[in-house]
């Protein structure tokens, strides 16, 4: 069973890029949203309904979201979206769980989600078992146990194919491809690299906490393989597991 999540948000744009990064991370079978742009939409629609997570922005069409906490009572985790800085206090006090910033990124919501996962039902995340890419003029079905890592450069995501070292430009990016492998098998160790425990030749400790890796295949010439400082710990533990 999937998520009913309540967006409370008067932009359209804002509605549908939230929309849009949460199917990303999720999939969209697994979540089911529900958009009001008013407080009193918004107060009929809790009373009507039970959702598993609400999004809300603070200044509405027909005044500021606070009015809601006057009218119901919410149980469930409640994040707040806004531009402005100043409401942050008001937010927590009124059991908001985090407060994001607008314009924020799909890294910044999936840092929230990860603390707020833990209070919602349960959803198993659907593992890729194969890509669709193009070489060339032609097609191919590459499956996810043909590859050894997933390379982000020059604005394209690449997956490196086993053996043959071909990179197959793939229509994704890195922190949707986190939650669509497998992780005891996948580690993400930098904004850039996503690899696969198997194509690990040998590691470098090269300062306290970083870790020069060689892949196999090997990355093309000049570009430099290194588990970022915040990762290592995790990379580590990831390795002794």
């Amino acid at each position: 069973m999937g998520w009913k999540i309540l967006i409370v948000e008067d932009e359209d744009w804002a509605f549908v890029g939230l929309n849009e990064m949460l199917t990303a991370l999720y999939g969209e079978s697994e979540l089911t949203f529900t958009n009001v742009k008013e407080v009193q939409e918004a107060v009929v629609a809790i009373n009507r309904n039970q959702f598993d997570l609400i999004f809300m922005d603070i200044h509405l069409m027909d005044g500021l979201s606070f009015e809601i906490f006057k009218q119901v009572s919410i149980d469930v985790p409640l994040i707040f979206t806004t531009a402005y800085e100043q409401y942050a206090l008001e937010a927590f006090q009124n059991k908001g769980y985090a407060y994001l910033l607008k314009p924020f990124d799909s890294d910044e919501l999936m840092e929230v989600m990860k603390r707020i996962e833990p209070l919602l039902p349960k959803v198993e995340p659907r593992l890729k078992q194969r890509f669709l890419v193009k070489y060339g003029n032609f097609l191919k079905s590459l499956a996810i146990a043909d590859i050894a890592y997933f390379m982000a450069e020059d604005k394209e995501l690449y997956a490196v194919e086993k053996g043959s070292g071909i990179a197959y430009i793939i229509e994704d990016t890195i922190t949707h491809l986190v939650t669509q492998v497998d992780p005891t098998v996948f580690f993400q160790i930098n904004r850039k690299f996503l690899v696969r425990i198997d194509a690990i030749q040998s590691m470098l400790k090269i300062s306290r906490n970083r870790i020069k890796l060689e892949l196999i295949p090997s990355t093309p010439a000049g570009i430099v393989v290194i588990v970022s400082e915040e990762r290592s710990p995790k990379f580590q533990k990831w390795l002794d597991q």
